[in-house]
């Protein structure tokens, strides 16, 4: 049994950006992916969009997850704040998996509580969640663009990086 890291964006498209600090979204979530799978070695795989978005759900399939977590990082206005985690409408596992981690997100960094969301696929991140096998998340625990938000997870980085390691462990022993 293992779970899909999914690495959000590309390389080439690297997604938000904090200005201030010249780093992206998919660097950092790239580290959180290699950090988490030295954590907890073949209970996850580490899962990139190397064929394009529209095929990134059958490269995600092909690792039989029993669930996927899609890592990404949010951007708006530079003041938006806050953690929020998204999940399929019609996922009622994937909605208690989102609860799980958003509360560990929350518990983690000690930002501001979005809540979970329901998405369908024509939202954004939509499609990856309606076309995996598997229940899927997307987490977006800070705001990239705004210098608190990032500051507060770059400082708190190591123990959200064992909180959620520790979630994911949990969950899967749960799950077997």
């Amino acid at each position: 049994m293992k779970v899909a890291l999914v690495v959000g964006h590309t390389e080439d498209k690297k997604g938000a950006k904090n200005k201030g600090l010249c780093l992206y979204e998919y660097d950092i979530n790239n580290k959180l992916a290699k950090d988490i799978k030295n954590k907890l070695g073949d209970k996850v795989e580490i899962v990139y969009r190397l064929n394009g978005y529209k095929n990134l759900p059958a490269d995600i399939n092909k690792v039989r997850p029993i669930f996927i977590i899609s890592l990404h990082s949010n951007a708006f206005n530079t003041k938006a704040r806050g953690s929020e985690t998204l999940y399929y409408h019609k996922s009622k596992i994937g909605k208690k998996i989102a609860q799980i981690f958003q509360e560990e997100v929350v518990r983690s960094l000690g930002l501001r509580d979005r809540g979970i969301k329901s998405k369908t696929s024509e939202d954004r991140g939509g499609y990856v969640l309606k076309y995996t096998n598997a229940p899927c998340i997307i987490m977006e625990p800070y705001f990239m663009d705004n210098d608190e938000d990032f500051l507060v997870y770059l400082c708190k980085y190591e123990e959200y990086v064992e909180n959620i390691s520790g979630a994911i462990e949990e969950l899967i022993n749960n799950l077997s």
